[in-house]
């Protein structure tokens, strides 16, 4: 195979082979660029729908341009008859060869998702739906600009639908009644060999998702017939179920992407990243340690990730105890400082009471030496004793103001009473419809009354369908819609003229 040329590519070596073709290395004669050349077998080069089907590939690819899709550099015939399509070489792994090895946490499930999330956004803003996406149509490049050193890579756009197909309304099935798809990851709008739109590729990643976490996939069966009847029928079974601990916010967002009914879904692939990015901006804000007060001071600070381990190890309680003892002694210390400052200036006793809250924290290393040097006059405290009451209240003073400092380190969440909108359209100019009054025109922003549940927006413009909208109104609404053109009606046909009798002509007549 290394003499063979295939366009302007010399073929390297075989990288597979499959019931449909093989797929070769190879680089550019001239470059020296490396490439994969995807060539069909001959006898299937002949169907046309097989060969259509396999060059949809590359426009579909072609059309999007993301670096999380991989690149189509060629695509024709052999000489032979067969045809083919040169792409990027990419050095790596599927995901589904990663996840048979071991199961993901949910946080690097998580983040692949993102990422295949993002590449979906690019297609879907194109008008291309996937509609075969799978661990093995998700490849794993190495990548130190990325966050985790690794970039998915989209594959095998071989069955999407294009946006400006002529049949727009393409089904599911092919003429012999075959699903197009693999049944582990279609949704059941798909299964039903309907139409379906970009949310058919949002619940296949949330099969995804769901086979990352638990190590396997949401359905199961003896046979595909199973799998799409429980796609179509079966509720969804929790992670908790396998056995799969995850937060609540992870297998909520999962029982939305896997919902039956489209509107009920993540509408969008944007509106999914911000879901995971929701999730993990509050995970981590949890696992981030509460900072201490300004008037701790630095010792207590540096053992407050340590006492949050006492109770379960049983460590350092004497240490505990000897940071009590010290308090104690350092709260009588203030004290009898406090009484002595006093007695030697009486005349400023409203300035006393102020720093008292800035001397106690330090009192513990001053504490021995101010208790022998200021207790031995005590004649001169028997002469003021009306004064003597005093101290007490003053001294309970600084204890509200230290409280005074907490209620500002609490979190103050402010819920709005309103949610913000974006809604877009394609064609822009549509009018935006809520219960029946008309808000504004795409691109349109701005606020709905929160509320539980989902609310309906409906899409208006002259010449396209209208189209509804399920939104959910708990959380900022961001929506694309694509209108589809509404052909006018066709005249009715001219009636056919009844035929005149007197005009007729008698065959017989001489």
């Amino acid at each position: 195979m290394a003499a063979v040329t295939i366009g302007q590519y010399r073929v390297t070596g075989v990288i597979g082979r499959g019931g449909m073709g093989a797929v070769y290395a190879a680089e550019h004669a001239l470059l020296g660029r490396p490439a994969a050349i995807k060539i069909l077998l001959p006898e299937l080069s002949k169907h046309q729908d097989i060969v259509m089907r396999f060059f949809n590939e590359a426009r579909a690819a072609t059309a999007i341009r993301h670096p999380g899709i991989i690149e189509i550099y060629d695509f024709g015939w052999t000489p032979e008859g067969a045809a083919y399509i040169v792409m990027e070489f990419l050095d790596g792994e599927t995901l589904g060869r990663r996840a048979s090895r071991a199961r993901f946490r949910w946080q690097n499930a998580l983040a692949i998702a993102r990422q295949i999330a993002g590449a979906l956004s690019a297609a879907h803003a194109k008008g291309i739906v996937h509609r075969d996406l799978k661990p093995d149509n998700v490849f794993l490049v190495s990548d130190p600009e990325v966050p985790g050193g690794e970039r998915i890579k989209l594959l095998d756009f071989g069955i999407a639908k294009l946006a400006g197909d002529s049949t727009p309304h393409v089904a599911n099935v092919t003429k012999t009644g075959a699903v197009m798809g693999t049944p582990t990851y279609m949704s059941p709008e798909q299964c039903r060999g309907v139409s379906v739109d970009h949310r058919a590729d949002l619940y296949a990643l949330g099969c995804i998702v769901y086979e990352l976490c638990s190590g396997r996939p949401p359905y199961l069966g003896e046979g595909s017939g199973d799998v799409l009847a429980a796609h179509i029928h079966m509720p969804v079974p929790t992670l908790t179920e396998q056995r799969v601990t995850v937060p609540a916010a992870v297998e909520q967002l999962l029982q939305r992407l896997l919902a039956k009914v489209p509107a009920q879904r993540v509408q969008t692939a944007d509106e999914l990243i911000g879901a995971i990015d929701a999730i993990t901006t509050e995970r981590a804000a949890k696992a981030v340690p509460v900072s201490p007060t300004a008037s701790s001071s630095t010792a207590l600070s540096g053992s407050a990730s340590t006492s949050m381990r006492v109770p379960r190890f049983g460590m350092h309680r004497g240490r505990w105890s000897v940071i009590a003892i010290s308090a104690a002694f350092a709260a009588i210390s203030a004290a009898v400082v406090m009484l002595v400052m006093r007695r030697d200036a009486p005349a400023r006793e409203g300035e006393v009471s102020a720093p008292a809250v800035a001397v106690a924290p330090t009192a513990a290393k001053l504490a021995p030496p101010a208790t022998t040097e200021r207790t031995t006059p005590e004649p001169r405290a028997t002469t003021p004793e009306p004064r003597a009451a005093e101290p007490e209240p003053r001294a309970a003073k600084p204890e509200p103001r230290a409280e005074k400092q907490e209620p500002p380190a609490k979190p103050v969440a402010a819920v709005s009473p309103r949610v913000d909108v974006a809604i877009d359209s394609v064609p822009a100019g549509a009018q935006v419809l809520f219960d029946g009054s008309v808000l504004g025109k795409t691109p349109f922003h701005g606020t709905l009354p929160r509320r539980n549940g989902n609310v309906t927006l409906l899409l208006r413009l002259a010449g396209y369908a209208d189209k509804s909208v399920a939104v959910r109104a708990d959380d900022a609404i961001r929506e694309r819609v694509k209108l589809v053109h509404q052909s006018p009606p066709s005249p009715p046909p001219p009636p056919r003229p009844r035929p005149n009798r007197d005009d007729s002509v008698n065959p017989f007549a001489k």
